[in-house]
């Protein structure tokens, strides 16, 4: 019997066509990431877990290391609920602290490891973290850090021991000794002999991070059901077949919901090997491309720096899957892709487009598993349910009508970290169920998919995958004493794809001189009071390398709005006759 559509995507579906019951109705597993991880890996205990850098760990490894320190957090008093906050980039050690912290009940927070000293310890105060695990930091830094927070114990992981799998039992921890070695918490955690309950799958797992589009990143409390649910939609919608090979590459920072909570978990929760980038740039990628993964986690700049820094006899018949997440892979590109992927001896792989926000755990849209369609951003994720509406009025918008994305499932995240009335805000009730606001503008057809057409936030990834927010660089700029108006957009740029540049006009009296440049110098590299209160400061890959004075900002006829694409297509054209804020 034919399916009578009813021309609404919330109503018909459309994503579910050709799928059983129970990937209609998934059912989502009641407990945490460490115990689904330790219950699926029965079988394969052996086969690799995570590749990073020199250091290998199978299974056994990852789930004994993690029960290590779990052991050693419990004993330095961490309660079920704390909040533990983790700066490092991509390591094996930072995956084996999350699922200590998910064994015991505590939360886990992967701060910026690019972020200023004053934006880390805001943060520690923020989520009053009793322990803060950080990388490569003396111990003047970490005393500064304690005096300034309330954390009880730092824990650094030493530089030179980031290939270790080596956890030292000969430390001992005395009443003054509060700053302790990553790799001596195996002394720690054999004086702890308490069991520990299961943990349910409502309990708080992670707190991530948006991209910081529209000001500060908002901090995102994702359940360990959130999480299972994400992983279950995903693998029902690629029906898990299409994600051919079993190492994947994971490049994305961890403080994005998709390097850890989509990248990482889901490979991990697959029995796949996760392939760790901590260090991802033009004169690495190559490193990790020879650890031949078959599945890459990236983004179109990763695919331009792959394509760039890609030798013509490389051989990369590994790769099957390419997923582009965090912004959009035209379909020039994508046939650019294929093309060159062709070339490399990985005659079959797939490309196609994902999306999603760190409000769903980075899932919204699926694109493997199904026929590609280059111009859409994949089908919306079976079990889960989607709706177009009006940006303004909320009405519901039929098939083709474009409008803003709304989503609804068991991924949709818990709310803001102390934000009610922005988690509210964010969140509508219609038909009698809660739909996240996404934040993304598109359509949806009758066979399910998805084609974005905008966003509410300007954006580019640069060669370390890090996201710039033009707007967020915008706002901070906009507070400066001699700055009128400003406008910032990307700039190609040879080895990191992308910087920006500032179109800026004066206030009056301010002259157009060096000593001018100077100053906007200064105040970039300093911390500042933005126009709304809050105290910020760029990170180095966000300040503008590329500065122009102008009279006036271009507008979009008919409105007060800048012309980005104006700007884009002038700072594209001159070039290296654009004069440098900051030297690289």
């Amino acid at each position: 019997m034919t399916k009578i559509k009813t021309g609404f995507p919330s109503i018909d579906k459309p994503q579910n066509d050709g799928y059983g019951f129970l990937a209609k109705h998934p059912f989502i597993p009641d407990m945490s990431i460490y115990s689904a991880i330790q219950l699926l890996s029965t079988f394969y205990r052996g086969n690799e877990a995570i590749d990073c850098l020199d250091l290998i760990a199978d299974y056994n490894q990852l789930l004994k290391d993690s029960v290590t320190v779990s052991l050693a957090l419990k004993e330095l008093g961490v309660k079920n609920g704390d909040i533990i906050s983790v700066s490092m980039p991509n390591f094996y050690q930072a995956v084996a602290t999350f699922l200590a912290c998910n064994r015991i009940g505590a939360v886990t927070t992967f701060l910026n490891a690019s972020a200023s000293q004053d934006e880390i310890n805001e943060y520690l105060n923020l989520f009053e973290s009793p322990i803060f695990i950080n990388y490569d930091k003396m111990k003047d830094e970490n005393k500064s850090i304690k005096k300034k927070t309330s954390v009880r114990y730092i824990i650094t992981l030493n530089k030179k021991k980031i290939n270790s799998l080596s956890l030292s039992s000969d430390y001992r921890i005395t009443s003054d000794d509060d700053m302790i070695d990553f790799h001596s918490l195996a002394s720690i955690s054999k004086f702890q002999k308490k069991g520990f309950a299961l943990q349910s799958g409502q309990n708080d797992a992670l707190i991530l991070f948006t991209s910081g589009s529209t000001g500060k990143p908002k901090s995102v409390v994702l359940t360990n059901k959130n999480i299972l649910a994400a992983g279950t939609y995903l693998k029902n919608s690629s029906r898990s077949r299409s994600l051919n090979g079993s190492r994947t590459l994971v490049c994305v920072p961890f403080t994005y919901p998709y390097g850890f909570a989509t990248s990482t978990i889901m490979t991990l929760l697959t029995g796949k090997t996760a392939i760790l980038a901590p260090n991802i740039s033009k004169d690495t990628i190559m490193y990790y491309l020879k650890k031949n993964p078959n599945i890459i986690f990236g983004s179109p700049a990763l695919l331009d720096l792959i394509m760039r820094y890609t030798k013509e006899n490389e051989d990369l018949s590994s790769v099957t899957t390419f997923i582009s997440g965090g912004d959009f892979l035209t379909p020039s590109r994508f046939r650019s892709g294929k093309q060159f992927f062709h070339l490399h001896g990985a005659h079959d792989v797939e490309i196609g487009n994902g999306s999603g926000n760190a409000e769903t755990v980075s899932c919204g849209t699926n694109p493997t598993g199904i026929k590609i369609r280059p111009e859409t951003a994949g089908k919306i994720l079976v079990g889960t349910d989607a709706m177009i509406v009006d940006a303004e009025t909320m009405e519901e918008k039929k098939y083709g009508e474009e409008g803003l994305l709304c989503v609804s499932g068991e991924h949709v995240f818990k709310g803001y970290y102390k934000e009610p009335e922005l988690t509210r805000q964010s969140k509508i009730i219609k038909n009698g169920k809660e739909y996240f606001k996404t934040g993304t503008m598109g359509f949806i057809d009758e066979e399910g998919y998805f084609t974005l057409t905008g966003r509410e936030s300007r954006f580019y990834i640069i060669s370390t995958l890090n996201k710039v927010y033009c707007d967020h660089v915008q706002t901070i700029l906009s507070s400066f004493d001699c700055i009128e108006d400003c406008a910032i957009v990307k700039v190609p740029d040879k080895d990191m794809l992308y910087v920006n540049k500032a179109y800026i006009v004066l206030k009056r009296g301010i002259k157009k001189d060096e000593a001018t440049i100077d100053y906007i110098r200064r105040l970039c590299e300093s911390s500042i009071t933005t126009l709304t209160g809050d105290i910020e400061q760029l990170k180095w890959y966000e300040i503008p390398t590329y500065i122009e004075f102008v009279n006036e900002l271009p507008r979009r006829q008919g409105t007060e709005k800048i012309n980005y694409q104006e700007l884009e297509k002038d700072a594209e054209l001159k070039g290296n006759a654009n004069k440098r804020l900051i030297k690289r």
